[in-house]
């Protein structure tokens, strides 16, 4: 590989395997659930790998995570920790021990804080022949889908100014086009597409859903 152009790092927040609830829906609570909703947040996942040190090179230079600690695990594989947060130890852990029918991981997901810095990182990554799958224009979002060197599939995002609704993925190439090219022909296709609204008035809608959920599990389990 390459080691292409040098960028400077941008502001990367890691969000794994992210779910998209029904519309309107508040999950029901049983006797199990009996206790005060803590505050969530998922922090880091572990990925087995062929090689933890190729890869854990490859998070370091594209994603600025550095090595928080490594060692030998308890199953006496190595195991590497990474992290770009410093509040957290580690947000990524990589370990020795992957066999060739495993998949590593599903997705890792990084969001960017605007279009150009998405642009900026795909044209690096051209460069440096890091293999693309996807370029995708959800609507919502602008995503490349990139692979580390193992082939576990990486989302580079940010989001667009809009909502739609999903799935939706429109044709875009972040190598090539233009930032006010993308941003123009998204937003004439979004504002056609089924649910289109301003991003704002979605994240409104959704913290009056989640306020709904948590208030439906204070009032079920009696929580003050």
């Amino acid at each position: 590989m390459q080691a292409g152009p040098l960028l400077p790092l941008v502001d990367l927040r890691i969000v794994l395997f992210p779910v998209r609830p029904a519309p309107f829906l508040v999950l029901p609570f049983t006797a199990a659930h009996m206790h005060p909703l803590p505050n969530l947040q998922f922090c880091h996942t572990g990925v087995y790998t062929f090689d933890p040190d190729k890869v854990a090179a490859f998070y370091a230079r594209w994603f600025g995570l550095v090595i928080t600690d490594e060692g030998t695990g308890s199953t006496g594989h190595r195991v590497i920790f990474m992290s770009a947060d410093p509040q957290e130890h580690h947000q990524l852990v990589f370990a020795i021990g992957r066999q060739p029918e495993w998949p590593g991981t599903n997705q890792l997901s990084f969001r960017l804080d605007s279009l150009e810095d998405l642009k900026r990182m795909a044209v690096a990554l051209h460069a440096a022949q890091v293999p693309f799958l996807q370029q995708k224009d959800h609507g919502n979002t602008w995503s490349l889908y990139v692979a580390d060197p193992e082939g576990n599939r990486i989302e580079l995002y940010t989001p667009t100014p809009w909502h739609v609704g999903q799935p939706t993925w429109w044709p875009v190439d972040f190598v090539k086009d233009s930032v006010d090219t993308i941003r123009e022909r998204t937003r004439r296709a979004a504002e056609a597409a089924p649910g289109f609204m301003p991003r704002e008035q979605w994240m409104a809608h959704m913290r009056t859903r989640i306020d709904a959920q948590r208030a439906a599990f204070k009032e079920i389990n009696h929580v003050a």
